[in-house]
């Protein structure tokens, strides 16, 4: 799934990698998920929640100030579909411009071997953001992504200050964002750029 914007309305979760319904054992394995928009709307939760297995997320870009947790993605079992596990999250960038809570990534605590690497927050007027939330049940990997003090303290130095496009989440000259990831198995950003380093974040200047 790549290259969307989608825009969330009145349900509770605007995008679900999962079985059609609890019920189902639906089984779904090697999902993509890439250089998608996702706008939260008034009466979402979670912007996206997977129940995957050995799935990617990466230069995604969340913008959650709309809704009402301001929840970004989800790891999480739902029904009777099995545990999730294998998910891969990296150079994704969450943003929300509201008060109240936010978490970027959740971990239900069935999930396992989740790795969360070189992702960027900005969260600056929530109450106690959290970048992940939740340690799933074993073989969490986690680096190189904003600590909870910068989601909430720290400036990423976008290219705007009050992001309303793509663009906006653009890393500019002073941004910690710039160089400090890990070297990953993503060779192109949001805007489909060759990454020449690692930054954090979905977007490269």
């Amino acid at each position: 799934m790549a290259d969307n914007k989608m825009t969330g309305g009145s349900s509770a979760w605007m995008v679900r990698v999962t079985p059609e319904n609890g019920g189902d054992d639906a089984r779904l394995r090697d999902m993509i998920v890439e250089r998608n928009w996702f706008i939260s709307g008034a009466g979402t939760q979670m912007a996206v929640n997977s129940d995957a297995a050995e799935s990617t997320f990466r230069n995604n870009i969340f913008d959650t100030t709309a809704d009402i947790y301001h929840g970004c993605l989800a790891v999480n079992q739902w029904g009777s579909a099995p545990a999730p596990y294998g998910h891969r999250i990296y150079h994704n960038t969450f943003y929300s411009g509201a008060a109240g809570d936010f978490k970027a990534v959740s971990i239900g605590a069935t999930a396992t071997n989740v790795i969360v690497v070189n992702n960027l927050a900005w969260a600056p007027l929530a109450t106690s953001p959290v970048m992940i939330f939740g340690t799933g049940a074993s073989g969490l990997v986690q680096s190189n992504n904003s600590t909870d003090a910068q989601v909430e303290n720290t400036d990423p130095g976008w290219a705007s200050a009050t992001p309303a496009t793509p663009a906006d989440f653009k890393p500019v000259a002073g941004s910690y964002a710039l160089d400090a990831g890990l070297a990953v198995p993503v060779f192109s950003d949001f805007f489909l750029q060759d990454r020449a380093t690692y930054g954090l974040g979905a977007a490269q200047p």
